[in-house]
């Protein structure tokens, strides 16, 4: 009798998985592990474990990734409950508020009217 594989669980909706994450950012900066390994001065197999979860990176390790994907090491850690605008990476992309697109725009105005309206900004 064949012993059947044990599923893994799905991962919920609330679980946050920083290699999910690392894989996410550089996928859309359109980076292959190889580049972003290169880049940041660290193995491709490191970048492929950190994104299978099969090894958890040092905070140096993390912050030479993050600074390899042009971006904080804030918005590595960021979630679905907590969002991080990485205003570095808007600034070198878009240099000006004019240049920005109409629903970054209206999406960035409406967070800075919430912060002001939780009193958070003055």
């Amino acid at each position: 009798m064949k012993r059947q594989k044990k599923k893994k669980d799905p991962p919920r909706d609330d679980y946050y998985n920083l290699g999910a994450r690392v894989r996410f950012i550089r996928e859309s900066r359109e980076l292959s592990q190889k580049s972003l390994a290169k880049t940041a001065g660290i193995s491709q197999s490191t970048v492929a474990q950190i994104e299978t979860g099969r090894m958890d990176p040092s905070v140096n390790t993390l912050q030479k990734i993050a600074v390899a994907l042009d971006t904080d090491i804030a918005t590595i850690f960021a979630s679905k409950d907590i969002h991080v605008f990485d205003l570095a990476r808007l600034k070198s992309k878009y240099g000006d508020v004019e240049k920005l697109t109409p629903h970054l725009y209206t999406a960035l105005g409406k967070i800075i009217q919430y912060a002001k309206d939780i009193g958070f900004l003055k």
